[in-house]
């Protein structure tokens, strides 16, 4: 019997893409059992305490599974309105930001023009690739990975979209907000802002400007300050786009637990809110401890990583080894990343382990 002919089904654009890689640590539990120390996925490392975790399966215990998720629950509408300081009718909920990235891309005429900062945020690229989407990627300046100083100037083609991680995901800096609304007065843009990472800076959030700029899409998660498992992100925008993506968002597509689940959790948001705060302080002393190793450059971060890079590409490969010998996942990069690795921050003891390992690799190499 002859074989499928995947070629005839598949189109180019997604027979071309490698699937996104997802490290899965070798073994069970922590090191402290054995187990890897995993600092690759920016996930918050820090668990509920015992008398919320009983409080939050008291909570869930009655929901329903039996029938379709209520994603229009007034009590949860409610509190999300007065979470954001922004009305129902400008946001929409989605499986993580992934979904909306994809129902944003999906929505777009293929003579939109998608523009990436690199290196960002993977997913932005990928889902506009097996979308037969044009993409523009934006060479960040080197030094601080800004963005160019002429990418406000004007375009030799119109109807762009661009995807800014704000901040930006790997390198951690945020962008200039004066550049991101020189952008935003061009109505032939449209400017997609990721706020994955915004609980770990000061900045102010770009969701106060939507009454203003109808052509502005800002993305918020749960994911970062202790919610990943959950998979619910938020996208805000103006009337006129928003309609459009409630067009082909599918129904019923975030969970009845964790519709549930997020009521709670923004009822009981003092305790994330001491976990970020958990996580900036260590942030800054990671940076701090990193610093002093001279075989690595380290680059200040607003977000819940550190971004790191190899000084000399003789260490590459014995630096790669090492992280495989004693179970540390961190996350690596191709091509012009490949002498960088991103380092989520953890708890105390399993930075204070980082180091240790890494003090380790500087004594032998």
């Amino acid at each position: 019997m002859p074989s499928l002919k995947i070629e005839d089904f598949i189109k180019n654009s997604v027979l071309g893409l490698t699937a996104y890689k997802v490290n899965e640590p070798q073994g069970q539990g922590s090191f402290k059992t054995g187990g890897a120390l995993k600092l690759d996925a920016n996930e918050s490392n820090y668990t509920l305490s015992k008398k919320i975790k009983r409080s939050y399966a008291n909570f869930i215990k009655d929901t329903l599974i039996n029938l379709y998720p209520d994603s229009s629950s007034g009590d949860l509408i409610k509190l999300l309105e007065i979470f954001y300081d922004i009305p129902v009718r400008n946001f929409i909920f989605g499986n993580g930001s992934d979904e909306l990235i994809a129902i944003i891309l999906l929505s777009l005429k293929k003579n939109v023009v998608v523009n990436i900062p690199t290196p960002s945020f993977s997913m932005y690229d990928i889902v506009a690739r097996y979308n037969d989407l044009k993409i523009n990627r934006i060479r960040l300046e080197e030094k601080y990975f800004d963005l160019p100083k002429d990418i406000d100037a004007d375009q030799n083609y119109f109807n762009n979209i661009f995807f800014f991680s704000y901040p930006n995901n790997p390198t951690g800096n945020h962008f200039d907000r004066n550049t991101i609304k020189s952008l935003l007065k061009n109505k032939n843009n449209i400017v997609v802002v990721d706020e994955a990472y915004i609980y770990f800076s000061d900045v102010e959030s770009f969701i106060k400007d939507i009454p203003e700029y109808d052509n502005l899409i800002v993305l918020r998660t749960f994911s970062k300050i202790g919610l990943a498992g959950l998979r619910f992100g938020m996208l805000f925008s103006g009337n006129k786009l928003i309609n459009e993506f409630k067009k082909i968002k599918l129904p019923f597509n975030i969970n009845s637990l964790t519709l549930s689940s997020i009521e709670f959790f923004l009822n009981n948001f003092d305790e994330f809110d001491k976990n970020i705060k958990k996580t900036i302080s260590q942030r800054n002393k990671l940076y701090s401890a990193l610093k002093k190793f001279n075989f690595m450059e380290v680059y200040p971060s607003d977000a819940n990583f550190i971004l790191i890079r190899l000084r000399d590409n003789k260490l590459k490969i014995k630096f790669k080894q090492f992280l495989e010998d004693n179970k540390i996942i961190i996350r690596s990069f191709d091509g012009n990343m490949k002498m960088f690795y991103r380092i989520t921050v953890g708890t105390p003891a399993e930075n204070k382990k980082l180091i240790d390992y890494f003090r380790v690799f500087k004594t032998v190499h």
